[in-house]
């Protein structure tokens, strides 16, 4: 949800969400339009890029303290946990041959938002709460109870022969901002916390997969305070799992803003060029350190399901995009829009 407070969230974020709370739902939006004005007043409501030193991760936290998402571990933002009777696999035994492991973050487009129905043919799993089970819709680990992008990028990962199998590790959060998984966030122990779960189960990253943005563009964030929090969550993967594992850091910042048009509406999409330079400018090939796929390019307003989210033709789309990227290996310095 890439709103401050998402007034006028779309369903396929609310399938937890009783109907009586969905009529408060409804006047909450007719109220909460009406301060948008006032919030896109505030100075807080355009990016703008400050000079000087960039601030500590302290600081960017307490400058933006009480605008960050609030992220709940229920209702919309439940995570999904698997189902109980899924066949688990031993995870000891995707240790051997050309195996890619990726930790996936981010907000919703990264989690279980796609329109659903996706089960890999490919040896391709998802790695939760120390298990291992075959991947497929909904990926455990992830908020949302839909669909999901990377069992189709596992497919294809493995049938080109690049990898003999893939196991993802998805904990991407709808609705979160990168003040969330930075240092000082509420997401950053559970990004800390699984990469010190995977490296000790032998399961060491050799991608992670960075998809965010959206709630930042629509928050204001200054693109200085985004990038310097950015390096410092790169900083953190490395010196948890070193210098070996590829990070990608795809461009995200699309989000439809009710105010400006109804769904259908092409006039009520917003993005932020200036952040998605930031990610982009983030790429340093000698950390290997690379950019991803540009989804305000590659996934128009009319190939997200319902005004936020990838439909299955968009989630195919988003999944052969990153397969340049795998195919390069370490000249994935000049990645696809």
């Amino acid at each position: 949800m890439p709103l401050l407070h998402n007034f006028c969230g779309p369903g396929s974020e609310h399938q937890f969400t009783s109907r009586p709370r969905r009529l408060r739902h409804l006047r909450c939006c007719r109220a909460g339009l009406l301060l948008l004005p006032l919030l896109a007043a505030t100075p807080w409501g355009t990016a703008s890029v400050a000079a000087g030193e960039p601030l500590s991760p302290a600081a960017i936290q307490a400058k933006y303290a009480g605008r960050d998402p609030i992220l709940p571990d229920n209702g919309e933002f439940a995570v999904f946990p698997g189902k109980a009777e899924e066949p688990k696999q031993d995870c000891a035994g995707l240790t051997e041959g050309r195996v890619m492991t990726a930790l996936v973050f981010g907000q919703s487009n990264a989690a279980n938002t796609v329109d659903p129905g996706y089960d890999s043919g490919q040896p391709v799993y998802a790695y939760y709460n120390g298990t291992c089970q075959k991947a497929h819709d909904t990926m455990p680990g992830a908020s949302g109870s839909k669909g999901s992008t990377w069992p189709r990028l596992g497919d294809r990962a493995v049938a080109s022969g690049l990898f003999d199998a893939v196991l993802f590790a998805d904990i991407a959060r709808g609705g979160s901002s990168i003040l969330n998984w930075g240092p000082g966030g509420a997401l950053n122990p559970i990004l800390l916390g699984t990469l010190d779960d995977l490296v000790a189960k032998g399961l060491s990253p050799t991608h992670i997969f960075f998809h965010q943005g959206e709630s930042d563009c629509a928050l204001g964030i200054d693109p200085a305070d985004y990038a310097a929090m950015l390096e410092a969550i790169i900083t953190q993967i490395r010196q948890r799992v070193g210098d070996a594992c590829e990070i990608v850091v795809a461009r995200a910042s699309l989000y439809y803003d009710p105010a400006l048009g109804g769904l259908g509406d092409p006039a009520g999409y917003r993005s932020c060029p200036a952040l998605t330079a930031v990610q982009t400018e983030a790429a340093d090939p000698a950390r290997k350190v690379f950019s991803g796929p540009n989804t305000d390019l590659i996934v128009p307003w009319f190939d997200r399901n319902d005004g936020y989210h990838f439909s299955a033709k968009a989630a195919d789309h988003f999944s052969a995009a990153w397969m340049p990227l795998l195919a390069r290996g370490g000249d994935m310095a000049q990645a696809t829009p």
